[in-house]
């Protein structure tokens, strides 16, 4: 057996480390290995940064708009002046855009025919949308015809949807103190009730600058506002309409108050639908189906808005179908008209259909549920 190397040196020379065999500084003489030097900590500097700049404070957001109304004020009814003939009716479009300029020549034209001057809005030709501009420029186009005392009457040229938009931008104080007649019908209810509201003032659910005037159209119109004659409607006989039928029976009179069903249930709990108890509150609507139908009465009656009305009368429900549904809409409106506790009927000649009646908000009827009729007890202007 060859010899064992007795040394550390021996047995590092034996493992083919040649040099680390010689001896190392500060190693002990034992045989036992020391531990390294412990080379002193160094502390590395980070780079030093610059603080930031402080930060500007930015302005604070303006607070959103309070739409909220105040509350209604109590005023007295005002009529309008009557329409004189030749004078000059603006045209605006408080809610949907026009859908080409022809809309505007066709108003005008309507006008002339009537015998007096249109004159145009200066946003009237706006876009912002769907709507006939931005919800300022409509509301300045109505105030700017209400406040020109060489504007005698203002007439939507069309609805759409978009008058509820611009009913907290409008002055009803300055309304009130520059009345005329505002005529329009379906979205146009909502104006025509805030202006009724609000600022007291009587307007008209009827023809818009796109209606088709001539016949029963342009003569409701004329013995309205012109005429100061008591307009007298009757139940619908003509075919494909909702036929003048009873629901319950009796004759009640009071303020007339209505329009389109969607755009008025839209108001409920907004501030600007009058309180209906004691009027004769009539409704109209166009393409909804019965259980559409069923939703926006049951809205109206839990909100409170049919508590006690002297009487209601449902014109057209012009494309109106069930859907598929068990009851048509008749039906429905049978429904719940029958459950008011007060005279109604159904198919009164109102609504999206033609000829388009005249009919003055807030002046006082009467209507005859048996009968099928619906007339003013007095003149709707001054």
């Amino acid at each position: 057996m060859p010899d064992l190397p007795r040394s550390r040196r021996d047995v590092l020379r034996a493992l083919g480390l040649g040099a680390l065999a010689a001896p190392v500084a500060g190693c002990v003489t034992t045989g036992e290995v020391a531990p390294p030097e412990r080379t002193p900590a160094r502390i590395l500097e980070s780079p030093r940064l610059e603080a930031p700049p402080p930060a500007v404070p930015r302005p604070p957001e303006p607070p959103p708009p309070d739409l909220t109304p105040p509350p209604a004020p109590e005023r007295s009814l005002v009529l309008p002046p009557r329409l004189r003939r030749g004078g000059t009716i603006g045209l605006v479009a408080p809610a949907g855009v026009l859908r080409g300029t022809s809309q505007l020549t066709d108003s005008m034209r309507a006008v002339r025919d009537l015998g007096f001057e249109p004159r145009a809005g200066r946003h009237v030709l706006a876009r912002h949308g769907f709507l006939a501009g931005t919800d300022r420029q409509r509301a300045d186009d109505l105030m700017d015809m209400f406040t020109d005392d060489s504007v005698d009457a203002i007439l939507c040229v069309r609805g759409g949807w978009g008058c509820a938009r611009i009913l907290p931008l409008l002055d009803y104080d300055a309304i009130r103190a520059n009345p005329k007649p505002l005529v329009g019908y379906s979205d146009v209810t909502a104006l025509l009730l805030a202006l009724y509201h609000r600022a007291g003032l009587v307007s008209f659910h009827g023809p818009v600058g796109i209606s088709t005037w001539p016949g029963t159209t342009a003569r409701s119109f004329l013995d309205v506002l012109v005429e100061g004659r008591a307009l007298r409607i009757e139940g619908e006989t003509r075919a494909r309409r909702i036929a003048g039928q009873t629901v319950r029976g009796g004759v009640a009179e009071g303020p007339l108050a209505g329009g389109n069903l969607s755009v008025i249930a839209g108001l409920a709990g907004t501030g600007y639908l009058p309180d209906l108890d004691g009027h004769v509150v009539f409704f109209e609507e166009t393409g909804e189906e019965s259980y559409r139908l069923d939703r926006l009465m049951t809205q109206l009656r839990l909100a409170g808005v049919l508590r006690r009305p002297a009487a209601v009368v449902f014109g057209q429900c012009d494309n109106c179908t069930d859907g598929g549904s068990a009851w048509t809409a008749t039906e429905v409106l049978r429904d719940h008209l029958g459950d008011l506790g007060c005279p109604a009927w159904l198919g009164a000649p109102v609504g999206h259909v033609s000829p388009v009646h005249t009919l003055p908000v807030g002046v006082r009827v009467r209507t005859d549920a048996d009968a099928g009729t619906l007339e003013m007890l007095n003149p709707a202007v001054a």
